[in-house]
């Protein structure tokens, strides 16, 4: 496996900004290769900012975006999936700006939008359809798309490695990939061996959350097994901790974060390095 080791500064809260700098430091003197920054409408100088801040440092980016009921590609109304596309395009923007080539994220339908029902073919291909115009451009601008399938709590378009792959396969774009995540697929996918086996071929991310979302180790992912299958199938890509606490009252709302499950954030930092680096 050649494969990258980056920070998801959602653990810091929802909008980063020039004032996280010093945790960029940080991560850089703790040994990672990058960090994963949410571009949710931040100013292009803060962006620009940010990056130049990590080639300074020698911190390579990835991204991640968010999708709320205004911009949700699978609403019945035509004007708000028309506004979908304008905002996905305005984060691959953002991504190209702060010198990120991977946009990942749970992209394909709005955060914890429900209808009561199960997805319907239409609810499908209109997101289908988004992804494609939408990968399209950021072929353009030398940006791949990590769609993250997501558990049944937060969405039911994609739920599953399986949905995920079909979804992929439908948009046909080879910029636009399965972006595995160790917290939803503990959930999910009862068999990490089966569900990354499945998506050899089309992964081109992957978040390492634990169960509780704090420190790598503590919970109930099937590290061991995660880990054998991602050098099985020659996994080359990011690894990418992502863990949340409760400073950002929005972030704690969205992930449900009643409570920390860790003592500190330089807990979750150095410890999920070694945690790693001793897997690898």
């Amino acid at each position: 496996m050649d494969v990258k080791i980056g920070m998801n500064m959602l653990l810091w809260g929802i909008e980063i900004t020039p004032k996280h700098i010093p945790i960029f430091k940080r991560l850089a003197a703790a040994g990672y290769d990058g960090v994963e920054i949410p571009v949710v409408g931040q100013s292009s100088t803060d962006i620009k900012t940010m990056g130049t801040a990590c080639d300074d440092l020698g911190l390579e980016r990835t991204a991640v975006a968010f999708v709320n009921a205004e911009v949700n590609p699978i609403s019945t109304s035509s004007k708000i999936r028309m506004a979908a596309v304008d905002s996905l395009k305005k984060a691959i923007d953002d991504t190209a700006l702060v010198g990120a080539d991977i946009l990942v994220g749970g992209i394909y339908q709005a955060h914890k939008y429900f209808t009561g029902s199960a997805p319907t073919d239409q609810e499908w291909n209109w997101s289908a359809t988004y992804l494609r115009e939408c990968g399209e451009y950021a072929q353009q601008v030398g940006v791949r798309l990590g769609l993250e399938f997501l558990n049944r709590f937060e969405v039911y378009l994609i739920n599953t490695s399986a949905d995920c792959s079909r979804m992929v396969e439908q948009v046909g774009l080879g910029n636009v990939g399965v972006h595995y995540d160790t917290h939803h697929a503990n959930i999910e996918d009862p068999d990490p061996r089966e569900a990354l086996r499945l998506i050899a071929s089309t992964i081109n991310h992957v978040h390492l959350s634990e169960s509780h979302r704090g420190t790598l180790g503590t919970g109930q992912v099937d590290w061991d097994t995660n880990f054998d299958v991602l050098h099985e199938i020659n996994y080359n890509g990011w690894l990418v901790i992502e863990a949340f606490g409760n400073c950002d009252p929005d972030l704690a709302a969205a992930a449900n974060i009643w409570r920390n499950a860790f003592a500190s954030e330089e807990e979750v930092y150095t410890q999920g390095i070694e945690f790693i680096r001793e897997r690898l």
